[in-house]
């Protein structure tokens, strides 16, 4: 008779539990999770200007692509209206989890502008400040390092949540990193999140180097 580890098994069960009823179970739509896929494959045609300010930071997102453009453009779009919804992204994520946590505390104010988009966030608590700024930060590292750096965790400035530190008690990865878990349950946990490709097996190759595992989806 096959053995069961009853401690993973007990945690993946609660973690699905505090996804499904906080809002994180809410699947991203599939047009949501391509426009996503399609900044990371065109992050090195944008240009990028981050600038701290008192009440937290202003930033210019360009490229002299259009197509680039609308997507930029239209991804700011779609995840405002997800998170004005109360909905997550990147659950496994804690800085990410700690920025919805905040998001009503930061003022956004979104402006399509002829090349890209320019965002002025104003934090209404010290706290918001921050975490804005971490955030504007994590976005420019994914402009830099592209897929590379989606499949990692970012650190939240002050505290993770419940349902964060379950998930990093798989591993403390993106859940499409998370081999090795055993079962579909644990599986059914991570593919709550968006990217709901990832998974996949990690390893494959394309083109003699490794795809992202959100890469590999369908």
């Amino acid at each position: 008779m096959k053995s069961i580890n009853i401690l993973p098994l007990a945690s993946a069960l609660a973690a699905l539990f505090v996804l499904q009823t906080s809002g994180f179970g809410q699947g991203m739509p599939s047009e949501q999770r391509d426009t996503i896929h399609g900044l990371f494959d065109s992050r090195d045609k944008f240009q990028r200007e981050v600038t701290e300010t008192e009440t937290g930071y202003v930033s210019r997102t360009t490229s002299d692509d259009p197509e680039a453009v609308q997507l930029i453009q239209t991804h700011v779009k779609q995840m405002e209206g997800r998170l004005k919804q109360g909905l997550m992204v990147r659950h496994w994520d804690p800085a990410y989890v700690e920025f919805v946590n905040y998001y009503d505390d930061i003022d956004i104010q979104i402006t399509n502008i002829e090349k890209g988009i320019s965002i002025v966030a104003i934090g209404k608590t010290k706290e918001a400040i921050e975490v804005a700024r971490n955030h504007a930060g994590i976005i420019s590292k994914f402009m830099d390092h592209g897929w590379k750096e989606h499949d990692k965790t970012h650190a939240a400035v002050y505290s993770e949540s419940e349902a964060t530190q379950e998930m990093g008690s798989m591993g403390g990865m993106a859940c499409c990193q998370q081999e090795g878990l055993g079962d579909q349950l644990a599986g059914a946990a991570c593919k709550t999140e968006g990217d709901g490709g990832c998974m996949m097996d990690a390893k494959a190759e394309d083109k003699g180097g490794k795809m992202s595992c959100c890469q590999q989806a369908g």
